[in-house]
């Protein structure tokens, strides 16, 4: 007697979702691909790959993108893609004194980019209503619905997304951003530490592309590290992972400010004020030049030591002074880092500047698709 494979309780229409899901993953991945392709790619026969394709036509996910190339004496084979333009995808930088998004296909092509400032004693729900808000409204434009949300965030962020302490953000520690976000914006979030996703977002389109474990050192109106292990966030038990800048010996914590202070002005914005003193120092000011040295020992004897616990391919400067300031404090970390590390990995700036956090969160975005595309295969499919 011939037996047929079923998945248990005989659900012939789950395994029906999940050839589907492989079919439509395989083309988000790596296509566009021919029916002959997928099928032996996947092992499914030409006929189950037919008519999931046509399904997955007639759900407007995929389209048909010209035909094989490759010359077989017949007709040419239709290739199909999948759709980026089905979906959106939004990246939200939520910090102290506003926030950033990025809107984008689902392949991560451009549609649309933010800014909102808000007053940094903003509470956390109006936070959250601003966050949502400048979503629907740029969303609103698109004729695509929202798949993912990727937000980054200062803080200790653990692995559920939830802010378990934020020092810069009043009113944030113990938000459950993920989920809060989640429920506003009836799709699946990721929420993550903002210096985790400028290192994802430099590991994938920035100054580190390739390189699997990462040390991005943010260079701001605070100090931060982010870090990428085996081309992944990494956060820790508890999401306090790379928060050297709690170590009293470091001094990270008044670094910034020594920095600012040198500038010479009674300018009360951080970012101007520390621009401000690394032009300064470019001109000769002695002042200013040793706020620059010391800021720039401050951070090296910083990466020194996350150098000798982690053992990075490289490490990325990015961050607010970055482009002001790197190409000054660029040569004396590396010089000071030979000192401490065994080996110094290279070292640069960032290639993405302020948008590094944004693009992370995008890219954040884009993994929780990929990971979820059998649950979302099944609510666009049956929707």
């Amino acid at each position: 007697m011939k037996t047929s494979k079923v998945l248990p309780g005989g659900d012939q229409s789950a395994l029906r979702h999940l050839n589907t899901s492989r079919v439509l993953q395989l083309l988000y991945e790596d296509g566009p691909l021919t029916i002959n392709a997928i099928s032996r790619v996947t092992g499914l026969s030409r006929p189950t790959v037919r008519g999931i394709v046509t399904a997955l036509q007639d759900a407007r996910l995929l389209r048909t993108d010209g035909q094989d190339s490759v010359a077989t004496g017949g007709r040419p084979a239709q290739r199909y893609a999948f759709d980026r333009a089905a979906g959106c995808l939004a990246g939200l930088h939520i910090d102290a004194d506003g926030m950033w998004l990025r809107l984008t296909d689902l392949g991560g092509g451009p549609l649309a980019a933010a800014h909102r400032a808000l007053p940094e004693k903003a509470g956390r729900e109006e936070r959250l209503r601003a966050a949502a808000d400048l979503v629907r409204e740029h969303l609103a434009e698109q004729k695509a619905p929202l798949w993912a949300v990727g937000a980054g965030t200062p803080g200790i962020v653990d692995a559920q997304g939830t802010v378990r302490l934020s020092v810069p953000v009043p009113d944030w520690s113990g938000v459950r951003l993920a989920e809060e976000l989640a429920t506003r914006l009836e799709c699946p979030v990721t929420a993550m530490k903002d210096t985790n996703l400028a290192a994802l977002a430099e590991h994938r389109t920035g100054a580190a592309q390739g390189v699997q474990d990462l040390l991005y050192v943010q260079m701001s109106r605070r100090l931060g590290v982010g870090i990428l292990v085996d081309g992944k966030p990494f956060t820790g038990r508890s999401g306090g992972a790379g928060e050297i800048g709690r170590h009293p010996g470091l001094g990270w914590e008044h670094t910034p400010e020594r920095l600012f202070a040198a500038s010479g002005s009674a300018h009360d914005d951080p970012q101007e004020a520390g621009a401000l003193t690394f032009a300064r120092a470019r001109h000769g000011d002695a002042q200013a030049e040793r706020a620059v040295a010391e800021y720039a020992g401050s951070l090296a004897d910083g990466i020194g030591a996350m150098l000798l616990a982690v053992d990075p391919t490289a490490v990325v400067l990015g961050g607010s002074l970055a482009a002001p300031g790197g190409a000054l404090v660029l040569e004396p970390i590396r010089q000071r880092l030979a000192e401490i590390a065994y080996e110094v990995p290279p070292v640069t700036l960032s290639a993405l500047g302020e948008d590094a956090v944004a693009v992370g969160a995008v890219e954040a975005a884009r993994d929780l698709v990929r990971g979820r595309m059998l649950t979302m295969t099944e609510q666009l499919l049956e929707s």
